[in-house]
């Protein structure tokens, strides 16, 4: 980096880019700023040297005396010391030259913190206007500003937005047009510089008073406390990078004192500040030694939002902050509606955020949250371990710890000592993987005994090297016998079924075709298969232009055979899965497979409030029962409920032969039967809740619900079953109507620890978790409960907003009018009112006021 003493080089960058023709060089004009050097002066300054000079690269030492005569005479100068020269003595007419020695520290460090920041910005992983300013690091400073710690330091694993985090608080602060504290001197600087410093015998407070160009027995502390009416403000020092150096332990150590002693030396000046950017695994080696010091906690001050177990006190971004960088990566907004909770929650990790940016830049469309999840892991992993100089011990470290945990059995986490067992070699790659954040140690230790786990960052990256280690021992083959090797040695889970996500992407990056296909015929749950088609069919969708499609892959009949009614489920009702569900289409090959999607997309549409979309699969539903499917023993299609329940919302009318068909329940739910109902079965078992409880008919609500139980014992024992938790809502829903609200809590509370448990995604299929929560929020509102049922409706109406369920969100803003109109809460009823005309005219369904009574 610069030496410090520089001022002028942000003018020199300026008289650069001025002599060579552009408002400011970038990254790929350098190389023929090189050769225009070269052609006007004779000397070559080399295209890495003038990246380093513009910021696009970073250095270890200061520039060369070469380097900055070469650039100085290609500005018409003598030499380096002409440039300052003339600089020093030019002043435009009127300026007014301050002598005050505050100012002048001042002018001095604005020189330097410039370059830094510019530097910071165009290393930036994400470019730096996407960028967002951290909320929590505005109060963090401004707790510490005007406390009375000299110290404190923001602490998180590398890739984790701590420069970012710094260069917006600079600019805040101390840098901008409307800058906090302008009046503060403010010297921000990249540990490079100060290594350089410490590495040479100095220390921060000489090379304060260097700056100030003092006397040998004067220093800059008692020069402002004896001329105490010339402190314009605080003087801050920021240290960006602290860890960021190659150097060996003792060095680092070295540094720490170093800094440690200009800390603690400011007790008696309130007005010198210090802010570090450190990894945490440096803290906890280096700063958390002294951290159970007396003097430490008074000195250092690290915010309510530090960890002691992880040791980061950086969070993770919220929600809000990842969408504002999307959106200003000009993401189109719909697109990022369409994200799950799960992805969005990985793209908190500052990091994953630039991979997914970076993956969607110039021609590049957005590709599907889960390809592009695969995509930033692999990536990541590719950059952080097998590109590395010390992968070979990295490799060994990360196959240890698999070892360790028997490849999952054993949880999550493992003893340090166990993991590296006083292997010296692997200490460095040890230390790597902790900055990189592929592995974290949480600190557990006591006074007398030392104890550090170990585990993965994050549980993808676990599953990634579970994955890769069963490939590798079936020789790079994936296929049944490595299949069931997974499902012999782990449980059916979530983690289980990231295992085979990542060895069927390697399946189809690999050509293995038949691989792909036993995979569905595997014991593997419906619920695991089903995330494995949809990961299918994302990838051939995405990759439409491969010779090979999606239908190409199964041979005719296969689905005959494994039927994908059996694997489709309510974790595909998602908006975000429409065009999935319509790629799956063309593998349908039963008339029941066909009216499970079907109903999957009409069921979507209603929850939408989309009537267009809605009548378009009413359409193609009525040709498949019509034409395709066989005589059941049901007392209604589902054709002609859903068309009730369509014809119902849209016109506000009442199909009367319909009606007289549903009312036929009793005729034929009677007896028991072990065998396992039919997809026309659980649509009618689900959806004739719906029309009954649009008739506001509880009696046989409660009846045909308790019928279908009794026909179906098993019913009772699948207790994740969709059938049975739509059934249970309709009991629920019956026993309010009926008045019965102790039975209607009961059952609600039942399903709600059932749905606690469940099997899906939590992802998508919410719309059940959202229906038990409007229907427990209404009992309790009956019960006059009503800060319970605020709470509980405003989650459902959280839930309903992220899936864009609006019939969902239009019932809970029902049950909020209700309930703040008997508060006379007006200003909240009013927004709710609004919420509401938001809806309806957002809608063709004109007639959902028949709704609001209840």
């Amino acid at each position: 980096m610069i030496d410090l003493s520089y001022d002028f080089i942000i003018t020199l960058q300026k008289e650069v880019s001025r002599r060579f023709g552009v408002d400011s060089v970038t990254a790929s004009d350098c190389k023929r700023l090189s050769l225009a050097i070269s052609d006007e002066t004779g000397k070559l300054v080399s295209e890495t040297t003038l990246k380093r000079v513009f910021g696009f690269a970073v250095t270890q030492h200061s520039f060369s005396r070469y380097t900055l005569n070469t650039l100085a005479q290609y500005c018409n100068y003598k030499d380096w010391e002409d440039f300052q020269t003339r600089l020093f003595t030019q002043s435009t007419p009127g300026e007014v030259v301050q002598d005050s020695k505050w100012a002048e520290l001042r002018s001095k460090g604005a020189a330097v913190s410039h370059y830094t920041l510019v530097t910071l910005k165009n290393r930036s992983g994400i470019q730096f206007q996407n960028t967002v300013s951290r909320a929590f690091s505005i109060a963090h400073m401004e707790r510490f500003l005007e406390g009375t710690y000299p110290a404190t330091a923001l602490i998180a694993p590398s890739g984790w937005g701590k420069s970012t985090t710094l260069v917006h608080l600079v600019e805040h602060f101390w840098y901008s047009k409307e800058a906090k504290y302008p009046q503060d001197i403010c010297w921000f600087i990249h540990a490079h510089a100060a290594g350089s410093l410490f590495l040479r015998g100095l220390n921060l407070s000489n090379w304060l008073d260097d700056q100030l160009s003092l006397g040998q027995r004067e220093n800059f502390r008692e020069y402002f406390r004896t001329h105490f009416d010339k402190i314009g403000g605080r003087l801050i020092l920021i240290i960006d990078g602290f860890d960021e150096i190659t150097m060996s332990s003792d060095k680092l150590k070295l540094m720490y004192t170093k800094l440690e002693e200009f800390v603690y030396s400011n007790d008696e000046y309130p007005w010198i500040k210090v802010i570090l950017s450190v990894r945490n695994n440096t803290w906890s080696e280096i700063f958390h030694n002294d951290h159970r010091m007396p003097p430490f906690g008074r000195y250092w001050y690290l915010g309510p939002e530090m960890d002691e177990e992880t040791n980061i006190n950086i969070p993770r971004m919220t929600e809000q902050e990842v969408k504002s960088v999307l959106y200003n990566h000009r993401m189109d907004p719909a697109v990022v509606r369409t994200f799950s909770e799960s992805f969005l929650q990985k793209l908190r990790y500052p990091f994953y955020l630039q991979l997914f940016c970076q993956l969607n830049t110039g021609e590049n469309t957005f590709i599907n949250e889960h390809l592009s999840l695969f995509e930033m892991v692999s990536r990541f992993v590719q950059m952080k371990v097998f590109s590395t100089n010390n992968n070979n011990f990295k490799i060994n470290i990360i196959n240890k710890l698999l070892e360790v945990l028997d490849y999952g059995k054993r949880g999550q986490y493992a003893e340090k000592s166990e993991l590296l067992n006083k292997n010296a070699e692997l200490f460095s790659a040890y230390k790597e993987l902790l900055s990189d954040n592929i592995l974290v140690e949480e600190n557990l230790s006591q006074d007398i005994m030392f104890y550090v786990k170990v585990r993965f960052a994050h549980q993808f990256l676990m599953e990634y090297f579970m994955a890769m280690h069963f490939v590798s021992r079936g020789h790079h083959q994936t296929g049944e016998v490595v299949f069931n090797d997974v499902i012999n040695h782990l449980p059916s889970s979530p983690f289980r079924t990231g295992i085979f996500k990542w060895m069927l992407r390697y399946a189809i990056n690999n050509g293995q075709q038949e691989s792909i296909r036993q995979m569905f015929h595997l014991s593997l749950s419906n619920i695991e298969k089903s995330q494995l088609l949809e990961y299918l069919a994302v990838h051939y969708q995405q990759e439409g232009n491969r010779e090979m499609s999606l239908k190409s892959i199964f041979p005719h009949g296969y689905f005959k055979k494994y039927p994908l009614s059996k694997i489709l489920n309510d974790n595909f009702i998602h908006f975000g899965k429409r065009k999935v569900l319509v790629a799956l289409l063309e593998l349908a090959e039963l008339p029941e497979d066909k009216l499970k999607i079907r109903s999957i997309l009409f069921i979507m549409s209603s929850l939408q409030l989309d009537a267009e979309q809605c009548e378009q699969e009413l359409h193609f539903i009525k040709k498949i029962v019509q034409r395709e499917m066989t005589e059941e023993e049901l007392w209604v299609t589902p054709y002609d409920l859903f068309l009730f329940i369509y014809e119902y919302l849209k016109f506000g009318i009442v199909n009367e032969s319909i009606k007289d068909k549903l009312y036929s329940y009793s005729r034929y739910l009677n007896g028991s039967t072990r065998q396992a109902p039919s997809v026309s079965h659980e649509l009618v078992f689900r959806f004739s809740g719906f029309a009954f409880a649009l008739l506001h008919d509880y009696g046989h609500l409660a009846n045909y619900s308790k019928r279908i139980f009794e026909c179906y014992p098993a019913l009772v024992y699948q207790k994740h079953d969709p059938v049975r938790l739509s059934l249970l809502s309709w009991q629920a829903y019956a026993a309010i109507g009926q008045r019965d609200l102790k039975t209607a809590l009961r059952i609600s509370r039942h399903a709600d620890l059932l749905l606690k448990n469940y099997s899906f995604d939590h992802t998508n299929g919410r719309h059940l978790e959202v229906l038990h929560k409007l229907i427990q929020g209404y009992a309790y509102m009956l019960e006059n409960e009503l800060n319970k049922a605020i709470r509980l409706i405003e989650s459902a109406m959280e839930i309903s907003q992220k899936m864009d369920l609006k019939l969902l969100m239009m019932m809970a803003l029902q049950l909020l009018q209700k309930i703040y109109t008997s508060l006379k809460a007006e200003k909240q009823l009013h927004i709710t009112r609004q919420q509401l005309q938001l809806i309806g005219t957002s809608t063709s369904f004109k007639q959902l006021d028949k709704l609001r009574e209840q």
